[in-house]
C-alpha cells in the first residue's frame, strides 16, 4: 500500500520515510539500518500516551532514555553529547513538545549524531521530521539543519486514533496544506467525507501527501527559508498559554483563523479564501471561536510575551493558499482585530 519516500537534500543527507502497519515491525526496520540495540538511546516526552511506544521506551535502561519535560530541557545537549561520543544512534519519539525542545535547545556541536524520527502522535505525523536550522538576523547560520537517518511511520497512530486525536491530525494537516501545498488542501476538501469516516485509502493518501510536502520543502527550500518561523506558531502558543486544557486541534485551528485573517487584511489573500479556510474547519469539528478569554485578555497575554509577531519586525503570512511570505509584523490594533474574529461573547448573544 505504502511506498518508501526518499528525501535527498544533498549527497550526504539522504534518508527514507518508511511506513509500517504498527510498532511491531520495528525489528524489520532496525535490520534495514543495521542498528544495534545496545547502541540506541531514546529521546521522548515524559508522558507517552501511545502504549506500544511507551513500552518501547520503557524497555531501555534509564541511562539510555531522556524523558523530556519543562524541567530538564536544558539537559538535552549533555545527553546527546555523551551518547554521541559512545557512537549511539538516537531514537526520537517525536511529538510537538519534543521537537520544540530539540529545536530550541540543541547546539551546532551536538547536532551531528545519527537519529531516527518516530512520529508518535497523530499531529506529529504532519510536523517537522528534522530539526530546522537557526539563522540570526544578519542571515548567518547559528545551527545547520539536523536531518534524521530515517523515519519510522507507525500508520496505526493515525488509523487507530480516537476522535479527538484524529482532529489533532486534521488540524496539523491543514496547517501544512495552508502554508505549503494548495493541492493538499483542495484534496482534503474533495475527500472530507472519506477522511471523517477514517477510510483506509483516505488515511493512506493523506499521510503520503503530508510526507511528500515535507520532502519537497526539505529538498527545495534554502536554509533561510527552512529557518522561517512556523506559520501561526505565535497564536498557537497564545491559545495554549491562555487555556492549558485546550486540545492541540483547537489551539491550532484558532491560531490558523487568526493568522490567516492577518493575511487577508494584508491583501495577500482574498476574503473568499479566508472564509473558505475557516469554514472547512467547521466541517471537521475544529474550533473557530472561543469563550475562555476576552479579546483584551488574549491581546495582553500576547503583547507581554516573547512572540516573534511582537518582538520582530517581520512575521510569516500566506500570500496565497499554499505559499508563505515574510512581511512586516502587524500592528497591535490589527492583532486585536484578528483575535476578535475568534471571541464568542455568549452574554452579547443572550
Amino acid at each position: 500500500m505504502y511506498e518508501t519516500i526518499y528525501i535527498e537534500k544533498n549527497k550526504s543527507n539522504r534518508f527514507g520515510v518508511h511506513f509500517y502497519e504498527d510498532a511491531t515491525q520495528w525489528n524489520v526496520f532496525k535490520d534495514i539500518y543495521g542498528m544495534n540495540d545496545q547502541k540506541l538511546a531514546v529521546i521522548c516526552s515524559e508522558c507517552i500516551k501511545n502504549d506500544a511506544w511507551k513500552a518501547f521506551a520503557d524497555s531501555f535502561e534509564n541511562e539510555d532514555v531522556l524523558r523530556l519535560s519543562e524541567k530538564n530541557a536544558d539537559s538535552i545537549n549533555d545527553f546527546i553529547a555523551k551518547k554521541r561520543a559512545e557512537d549511539y544512534t538516537f531514537v526520537v519519539l517525536s511529538d510537538t513538545s519534543v521537537m520544540e525542545a530539540l529545536y530550541e535547545n540543541i547546539t551546532s556541536d551536538v547536532s551531528k549524531g545519527s537519529f531516527i524520527c518516530v512520529p508518535m502522535t497523530p499531529e506529529a505525523l504532519f510536523q517537522d521530521i528534522s530539526i530546522r536550522p537557526l539563522i540570526d538576523e544578519n542571515g548567518e547560520t547559528i545551527r545547520k539543519e539536523w536531518y534524521p537517518k530515517a523515519v519510522y511511520v507507525d500508520v496505526s497512530v493515525l488509523a487507530k486514533a480516537s476522535p479527538l486525536e484524529f482532529r489533532n491530525a486534521i488540524a496539523s494537516a491543514f496547517k501544512l496544506a495552508i502554508s505549503h501545498k494548495a493541492s493538499m488542501f483542495e484534496w482534503m476538501i474533495s475527500n472530507m467525507y472519506e477522511l471523517t469516516d477514517c477510510e483506509e485509502d483516505a488515511i493512506c493518501e493523506l499521510l503520503e501527501r503530508g510526507f511528500n510536502v515535507m520532502k519537497e520543502r526539505i529538498e527545495k527550500d534554502t536554509a533561510k527559508e527552512r529557518a522561517i518561523s512556523v506559520y501561526a506558531k505565535d497564536f498557537y502558543d497564545l491559545m495554549k498559554k491562555a487555556d492549558s486544557e485546550l486540545s492541540f486541534a483547537d489551539c491550532m485551528s484558532l491560531a490558523l483563523v487568526c493568522q490567516t485573517y492577518l493575511s487577508w487584511k494584508k491583501d495577500l489573500i482574498s476574503m473568499e479564501e479566508y472564509y473558505e479556510i475557516r469554514d472547512m474547519f467547521v466541517f471537521f469539528g475544529l474550533s473557530i471561536t472561543e469563550t475562555f478569554a476576552t479579546t483584551d485578555e488574549l491581546t495582553d497575554i500576547l503583547m507581554n510575551s516573547d512572540a516573534d509577531i511582537i518582538k520582530k519586525e517581520n512575521c510569516v503570512y500566506i500570500r496565497k493558499l499554499g505559499k508563505t511570505v515574510v512581511d512586516a509584523s502587524p500592528s497591535k490594533d490589527l492583532i486585536k482585530e484578528a483575535l476578535e474574529q475568534i471571541y464568542y461573547n455568549e452574554e452579547a448573544i443572550d
